[in-house]
């Protein structure tokens, strides 16, 4: 069955199957970090996703970033996304154009958006989490918005 991209069935799942797969994370060491993804298309989604410790432990859409408060925010347009789903599912994670590392600083084609210095350095800190976390989508059938 397909999961619709950008939905908040699409990050549950991913949720779901981060807390089924604890010797996965706990390799990559502890996160503890919230982080909100945006996906801009022709109406602009937003979620916030809790990780704590080894687990991700909240997931919610938003209706609007204010009085989130996250510690930084990964925003991009549905298309880059895609594109970035894509090269998960077709190599088993993504090509070395498409990791979050290269999307946000390469051209900055992805935002990272982020109040203070240290919300910043969460996004690298925790990094791999996140990276393994998005590439748990290489076998989802995605309906694309």
């Amino acid at each position: 069955m397909a999961i619709k991209f950008p939905s908040l069935d699409f990050f549950q799942e991913l949720a779901n199957r981060m807390n089924a797969n604890p010797a996965e994370f706990e390799k990559l060491g502890f996160c503890d970090t919230v982080m909100g993804v945006k996906v801009d298309g022709d109406t602009s989604h937003l979620y916030s996703l809790t990780f704590d410790i080894f687990d991700c432990s909240d997931v919610r859409e938003l209706s609007s970033p204010e009085g989130a408060e996250f510690d930084f925010m990964l925003e991009a347009p549905l298309s880059l996304w895609r594109e970035s789903l894509e090269s998960i599912q077709k190599h088993g994670q993504p090509e070395p154009a498409y990791t979050l590392n290269s999307l946000s600083h390469v051209g900055d084609r992805m935002k990272v958006v982020y109040d203070d210095p240290e919300g910043h350095d969460k996004f690298y800190r925790f990094m791999a989490t996140i990276q393994a976390f998005v590439n748990q989508a290489s076998d989802l059938e995605i309906e694309w918005a």
